[in-house]
């Protein structure tokens, strides 16, 4: 496995019920804000979302406003999961992964100020929401109401998301819900892999590939964990874990990889093209099983 290091990546991914769930009538503090890219790292350090139970833990809201800020990923029409596909989500598998793909679809549209589109991400999330009994995350009016006022404001809509997710753990805590996020960051994993192969195809001079999906190979092994979680159980999983398991093994069979983990003095991983290529083709092998309707 690539070492450890405090990696920021270029690959968007999260949003999910981490995110967004509180509980009906919480209270929103306006005094949240994101002052710039070394706060929020630092806030991100010493907040895992941890699991009471098993060995792993998932990423916060403010990890993800980290790596939009850093990524520099432009926005491309048409690559996100369709909004008129949402109600073809019935079962509950297809409900949490996409929940988790639109999720990242939102992220990417508020980063890149896509107001409009944003507004529709929040629809089918707030739909899939209300499928898994989760519907007193958008019952708070005054949330709702802010994020349709502060569409435009990029600065503010972070900051709203940075509050919703003090609220939001709090919840998953309270209702033992850490075992279902961990399906939601499956889902937006997937689609923020997606998203940055999208843009490398588009802007393959960027630099820093290798190591960027290091990072992005450190999460999913613990994504990979929480889908394991006992609690998971009455979910049909075993596909989506086989495959992302595929993935963190191709990832760490490339030659580049092995020769980056055997020298102790290299600080930089450089992917060939066609490992990248090969990575790609596989994220989106996935993500389209979990996207078809």
């Amino acid at each position: 496995m690539v070492r450890k290091q405090m990696l920021k990546g270029v690959f968007l991914f999260t949003l999910s019920a981490s995110l967004f769930s509180c509980t009906e009538g919480s209270s929103i503090n306006d005094d949240i804000h994101i002052e710039d890219v070394d706060t929020v790292e630092m806030a991100m350090e010493v907040d895992p979302f941890e699991s009471p139970d098993l060995d792993y833990h998932l990423p916060s809201a403010l990890q993800v406003a980290s790596i939009f800020k850093k990524s520099g990923m432009k926005y491309t029409a048409g690559v996100t999961n369709s909004v008129d596909n949402v109600t073809s989500y019935t079962t509950d598998e297809q409900s949490k992964l996409n929940f988790g793909v639109y999720s990242a679809d939102l992220a990417y549209c508020i980063t890149n100020s896509q107001a409009n589109d944003a507004r529709k991400f929040i629809t089918s999330i707030q739909t899939l929401a209300e499928q898994q009994g989760m519907e007193a995350i958008f019952q708070n009016k005054d949330l709702m109401e802010r994020f349709d006022q502060n569409l435009e404001i990029q600065d503010s809509i972070e900051s709203i998301i940075v509050e919703i997710h003090e609220h939001s753990q709090e919840y998953l805590e309270d209702n033992e819900m850490e075992h279902v996020a961990a399906v939601h960051y499956g889902g937006a994993w997937v689609e923020g892999m997606y998203l940055g192969f999208s843009d490398y195809k588009n802007n393959s001079d960027k630099v820093g590939v290798g190591m960027m999906l290091a990072e992005q190979m450190e999460i999913l092994s613990n994504i990979i964990k929480g889908l394991k979680d006992a609690r998971n159980g009455d979910l049909d999983l075993a596909w989506i874990i086989g495959d992302l398991t595929s993935v963190e093994n191709m990832f760490n069979d490339f030659a580049s990889v092995k020769a980056f983990n055997a020298n102790p003095e290299s600080d930089e991983l450089t992917l060939t093209p066609e490992e990248i290529k090969m990575l790609g083709d596989k994220v989106t092998e996935i993500r389209s099983k979990i996207v078809q309707k």
